[in-house]
């Protein structure tokens, strides 16, 4: 027998044909999106990544995968994942969305804006993405945008109830509080048990005066949320139950983060709001350079400014997170922390000055809060602060009113100074801001702890 060449055994590639391909991606997506609708994300994780080997370009996975990342709270490979997406050509536009939205949950308020914009162009009525841009404007303080794209928001998805809640919110900013009050109608229609329009609309109504439906809704929350502590103050602001000492932590923290974006623009311009200006001139003759100071409730920091030249060390606290989000912009700080005044006051330092402008108007009691200035003040200290004023013949010495602020007379005043060791320095009346077109009578004080 002759010698046989040997021939070379070639093994081809086994291909699974296009439609076959197309079917087992189908079936994997589906596996994939029922894992993370289940909560199972490892294995969804695991699924879509399996999918983009064979299909890299897919954007519609990128952007799942996405939404998986966001879910583990993976939040730096979600935005590469929907930038990834959103990179392709023609890009993946739903990628933009989702993009715009994790950059809202890091205050990256600026980029979420411009992700939107470009979702938007291509899909114009988008409501969800009108709404987002909305909160987007708002938490930058643009409020004229603000109202216009919830006011998109609800013509392109009237059924959602969070664009009417939104829309009401931006409304009442601009004081129509009968159009705000309809908006959060609308939002409770679509839900019943959406508490966060119920409390709102309560206080559009207690607002204009109709106090017994204020209170119904105030008392619906209630049923809904038996702990709401803000539902329950706000019904005691009517005067229908016992008046607390204070405002409740979480009404307060409320009130401030909710209007953190907004809060200079609707004070200061529009509301006119000057007590830090007014209590800084007060205090100014007894100031001097290198104090420790303590910004007591510094919000925004609008008073910082003021003071920064005359502090060795300026510490700001305020009960508010989005507040001291804002005020660490301003870089006027030395620190600043998150901080409860009706708490133990635990300060690794005492201050030459506490200044406190707009914060005392949430405590009827001031009692416990200058005993807590008192044991934090170097002797020889100053506190400066400012209340609302009650008439001068009122013979109480604090009152709650609907609005959920206190007002404070001056004879009380000078007694809770004198039974913690301070002597009054000066005082004065001021008109400290506008409220439904009137001024706010209130008083601003300086006292030397002695």
């Amino acid at each position: 027998m002759g010698n046989r060449k040997k021939t070379k055994k070639t093994v081809r590639k086994y291909s699974v044909p296009s439609h076959r391909r197309k079917y087992t991606s189908e079936h994997l997506i589906k596996k994939a999106s029922l894992a993370q609708r289940e909560g199972r994300l490892a294995e969804a994780e695991k699924v879509y990544l399996e999918i983009l080997k064979d299909s890299p370009g897919s954007g519609a996975v990128l952007n799942a995968l996405g939404t998986v990342f966001m879910d583990q709270a993976k939040l730096d490979k979600a935005e590469k994942t929907f930038e990834k997406a959103t990179r392709l050509r023609p890009p993946y536009y739903p990628a933009y969305y989702n993009l715009g939205w994790l950059k809202q949950l890091r205050n990256d308020h600026r980029g979420a804006i411009s992700d939107y914009r470009i979702i938007l162009e291509k899909q114009p009525d988008f409501g969800k993405a009108w709404n987002n841009l909305g909160t987007a404007y708002r938490e930058k303080g643009d409020l004229d945008k603000a109202l216009s794209c919830f006011s998109n928001a609800v013509e392109f998805s009237p059924d959602m109830p969070e664009a009417w809640n939104n829309l009401g919110v931006a409304q009442d900013e601009f004081n129509m509080i009968q159009d705000a009050a309809k908006s959060y109608k609308k939002a409770i229609a679509i839900r019943s048990d959406y508490t966060s329009a119920h409390f709102n609309l309560g206080i559009s109504l207690q607002k204009l005066g109709l106090f017994k439906k204020a209170e119904y809704h105030y008392k619906t929350v209630l049923k809904i949320k038996p702990n709401d502590e803000s539902a329950r103050f706000m019904l005691q602001t009517l005067g229908t139950q016992e008046t607390p000492d204070a405002a409740p932590p979480e009404y307060i923290r409320r009130v401030f983060d909710g209007c953190a974006g907004t809060f200079e623009k609707v004070l200061v311009e529009g509301l006119e709001y000057r007590t830090p200006q007014l209590l800084f001139d007060l205090v100014r003759p007894y100031l001097s350079k290198e104090m420790t100071v303590l910004d007591l409730g510094c919000g925004t920091g609008l008073g910082s400014q003021f003071y920064r030249p005359f502090a060795k060390r300026l510490i700001g606290v305020d009960i508010s997170l989005k507040m001291l989000e804002k005020a660490a912009r301003k870089k006027t700080y030395d620190r600043l922390e998150a901080f409860d005044i009706l708490q133990d006051w635990k300060f690794l330092q005492k201050f030459d000055l506490i200044y406190s402008s707009d914060v005392f108007v949430y405590f009827g009691n001031l009692d416990p809060v200058i005993r807590s200035a008192s044991f934090c003040l170097n002797y020889g200290g100053i506190i400066a602060f400012s209340v609302e004023r009650l008439n001068d013949n009122d013979s109480i010495g604090h009152k709650l009113f609907p609005c959920g602020r206190y007002a404070h007379s001056r004879a009380y005043i000078h007694d809770v100074l004198n039974r913690h060791a301070f002597h009054l320095m000066k005082e004065t009346k001021a008109n400290i801001r506008k409220e439904s077109g009137n001024q706010v009578k209130g008083l601003l004080i300086v006292a030397k702890k002695y």
